[in-house]
């Protein structure tokens, strides 16, 4: 393994006092409206293909950034309402409102899903990405981009700046610290992207995903596991030292949280919900096991050359696991 210099300094930077904000950024990807429409066409596609319902009361999403342009892709589709919660407000009205322009005329156009070509790095791969009639009908988008509508997704929006960002089409919680934020068992749809690699007590963010759900909801998570540029191996944040990640993380915000593909299975099975979908991509593996930190000698075979995965979870009606269909397959892409 070796530790690249760059985020050690960086790392190293953040407990000198007022040099924390120094390493803030934006996130990225959710300023663009066709990455916003790509991502959350490929959620609902995926959905679909999975056995899950694709009419959702309402949708919620961790981690939506700097705009909240996947769940107004939501909204757009037929949501009724849609939850963003994140730890820093990144998203604000000006932004929001433009990407909501772009994202109508993407619509109303029925404008195939941006693919490979435009997004390489997303997830998850499609084998079609050909706009999908199939589940948006022209009924079906005349309800969801009827001009009132718009205008009360426009007006939300625009309340969003206030200190309570609460409306009956959109609620922003920043920071969530606490499941209670949302009612229990409210949630038809929880998705994120590219978020769940972060947060430090993991198995907490899935039991709070799991009391929003309803009964039969969904979770749909787009997961990356790779090092993220600390170490110049792929894989090699799992040989790290805890006192070493320590150093390379700082007090950054967006720590990896290094959590392999099986702990995510293993924290979604053991809250009794049913994987549907398991669409993995796969790297060699960059380490041998011999380099694995202690922490880490219990990770899989699979977890060494898991790189990214996109996973969804049916939460049960009652208490027995519910069939469904499995798209559990392996990815070329990362």
């Amino acid at each position: 393994m070796t530790v690249r210099m760059r985020p050690l300094l960086v790392g190293a930077a953040t407990y000198v006092p007022g040099l924390r904000n120094l390493t803030a950024r934006r996130t990225g990807g959710t300023a663009s409206a066709r990455y916003c429409y790509s991502v959350w066409m490929r959620h609902l596609v995926m959905a679909h293909t999975s056995g899950i319902a694709t009419r959702f009361g309402t949708v919620a999403e961790l981690g939506p950034g700097d705009s909240l342009g996947m769940g107004l892709a939501a909204l757009l589709s037929g949501a009724e309402r849609y939850y963003a919660l994140d730890i820093v407000r990144y998203a604000e009205s000006t932004r929001n409102i433009a990407i909501l322009d772009e994202l109508i005329a993407l619509f109303r156009s029925r404008a195939p899903i941006p693919g490979e070509d435009e997004f390489p790095l997303v997830t998850p791969l499609l084998p079609s990405y050909d706009f999908p009639h199939h589940l948006l009908t022209d009924e079906r988008l005349a309800t969801a981009l009827d001009p009132q509508r718009l205008a009360l997704i426009r007006d939300a929006l625009l309340e969003l700046d206030a200190p309570k960002a609460h409306t009956p089409l959109i609620a922003y919680f920043v920071p969530w610290d606490d499941a209670a934020v949302i009612e229990r068992e409210s949630v038809d749809f929880i998705f994120s992207q590219a978020v769940l690699q972060y947060p430090s007590d993991l198995e907490a963010t899935y039991r709070a995903m799991d009391r929003w759900l309803t009964p039969g909801g969904a979770l749909s998570h787009a997961i990356d596991f790779k090092c993220h540029g600390t170490t110049r191996e792929w894989s090699g944040h799992w040989s790290c030292s805890d006192p070493v990640w320590s150093l390379l993380n700082g007090r950054r915000r967006d720590a990896l949280n290094r959590a392999p593909h099986s702990a995510h299975i293993d924290v979604i099975e053991g809250l009794g919900c049913t994987i549907v979908c398991d669409q993995r991509a796969e790297l060699p593996p960059a380490i041998t096991r011999v380099q694995l930190a202690p922490r880490f000698r219990h990770l899989t075979d699979d977890d060494l050359t898991i790189s990214s995965a996109f996973i969804q979870a049916r939460k049960p009606i009652e208490p027995a696991s519910l069939p469904g269909a499995d798209c559990r397959t392996k990815g070329e892409a990362v």
